[in-house]
């Protein structure tokens, strides 16, 4: 079976409008070539290195030449909320060395990853990309084309050093780190204090069982609360609930389950793995606690709207939409709480590290990327301080993400990722289009058409196989 190189997402950069975390599932260059030709340009790759390398290496120093002119891809682009903040970054970075950056970002979606997919398949690189860690960037580093932070660090010992090494995700292909996360994101419930308050009901925590929780929402709806407002007209936002509990139901007890799936060595049809998380999801809409009868109608912005409306206690959402999830609407400003959804032998998360700079390793000016990418990347720059500022936290940073303005929102999440008990979002692992079989069979379920669990999970499978052949 020939596998195709999986495309994931770490990009939980995208909006809730890319469907969570979707996968890409685009055909690399080295696919098409023979085993060999690739092995032999993977060698060749780790033995050479750019003349800019060498020197680095021998002088201990870099030489970033006045007047050069980078190739700079990220996703800084459109509706993202520091694009002024990156281009006024990148224009002080200019001034002060007398570079240049040709900025060619675009929107983080399927179309912005297919454009650089293409350009490293036609030799159009460029020298820094911003992109999603994980899977998706294998290609690019079994190719030998992307420079690792260790190589950095011999230049730069204190690079990311404000970020906790354990952190920052290695490669599958060959475990060595090559991209600092920019981003960093959640999936959990936001919880309207005030409602459970009123309900008498305690507010559901890091620490709340699913037996609790599914106490603490029969508590709710006894007192005629709306327990759980989602929009799954929009499909994508069944995520939200279903890959909480694959982390508690499946990750947790086997973090190899997607390799052991990819290999032949596991299915999702196996008993106790997505059949257990599928019937706890389920049992929300059988009890009502999302009424599906609403839910299948609304859209995601609805559901949010009810939610700061005070019309339900409690909505799945990524840390993302924040900012809408906090907003004050017709409720006033309640008071906010944000946790992971709870499993029935502990709680984890999923966690998204997800796009994160990296410099093509043939790039001319190797050295001028590595001091651009020191300026934005040392913990003290102003597109950093902007960051924060903004709200969004990259929980793997020290230098001050604590006074973010939402940290104490998110600090469950953080407290949980230091303690290693985070693990990544499923679909990020799968060819794309297996989430989409797993998320159309669910809402077939939900909406009362006769599909059953082990429609899904044997969908889930089929479709999972098929794509990997193709």
């Amino acid at each position: 079976m020939k596998r195709k190189l999986l495309a994931c997402v770490l990009a939980c950069t995208m909006a809730a409008s890319l469907a969570g975390c979707g996968s890409s599932a685009s055909q690399t260059a080295n696919d098409s070539k023979p085993a060999e030709s690739v092995a032999a340009e993977q060698s060749q790759a780790s033995e050479e290195s750019t003349p800019a390398e060498e020197s680095a290496a021998e002088t201990g120093e870099l030489d970033v030449k006045s007047g050069t002119t980078l190739n700079v891809t990220t996703t800084f682009a459109g509706e993202e909320s520091n694009v002024q903040n990156y281009q006024d970054s990148v224009k002080r970075w200019e001034e002060k060395y007398g570079c240049t950056v040709a900025d060619s970002s675009g929107t983080a979606d399927e179309t912005f990853k297919s454009r650089v997919i293409s350009d490293f398949e036609a030799g159009a690189e460029p020298d820094v990309l911003f992109y999603f860690n994980g899977n998706d960037s294998n290609p690019f580093v079994e190719a030998g084309k992307v420079v690792t932070i260790d190589e950095i660090r011999s230049v730069y010992p204190d690079y990311a050093s404000n970020m906790k090494d354990e952190m920052i995700p290695a490669c599958p292909a060959d475990g060595k780190q090559y991209a600092v996360p920019f981003y960093g994101y959640w999936e959990g419930m936001y919880v309207n204090k005030s409602v459970c308050e009123q309900a008498g009901v305690e507010v559901p925590g890091a620490n709340t069982t699913w037996d609790e929780f599914l106490e603490d929402c029969q508590k709710l709806q006894d007192a005629g609360i709306q327990p759980i407002v989602m929009g799954d007209k929009d499909q994508y936002v069944m995520q939200f609930g279903l890959y909480q509990l694959a982390a508690d139901e499946i990750y947790s007890k086997n973090a190899d389950f997607d390799t052991q799936v990819r290999e032949g060595d596991a299915s999702f049809t196996d008993e106790g793995t997505w059949d257990t998380v599928l019937e706890m999801y389920k049992t929300l809409y059988d009890k009502g606690y999302i009424d599906s009868s609403k839910s299948l109608g609304y859209g995601a912005s609805q559901a949010i709207t009810d939610f700061i409306d005070g019309k339900a206690a409690m909505t799945f959402d990524g840390s993302f939409n924040v900012t809408a999830l906090t907003a004050e609407g017709a409720a006033g400003n309640f008071e906010r709480g944000y946790f992971p959804l709870p499993g029935t032998d502990g709680t984890y998360t999923a966690t998204c590290l997800s796009a994160g700079y990296s410099i093509y390793s043939k790039s001319e000016h190797v050295d001028e990327c590595k001091e651009l990418l020191d300026y934005w990347m040392d913990g003290e720059s102003d597109l950093w301080d902007a960051y924060l500022a903004s709200g969004k936290i990259i929980a793997t940073y020290g230098n001050g993400a604590d006074s973010a303005p939402n940290y104490d929102l998110f600090k469950p999440f953080v407290d949980m990722l230091n303690d290693g008990k985070a693990f990544y979002w499923c679909n990020q692992a799968w060819p794309a289009g297996t989430e989409n079989e797993m998320l159309n069979l669910f809402s077939e379920m939900v909406g009362g058409q006769g599909t059953e669990i082990d429609d899904i999970t044997e969908g889930m499978q089929d479709k999972f196989e098929d794509l990997l052949d193709e």
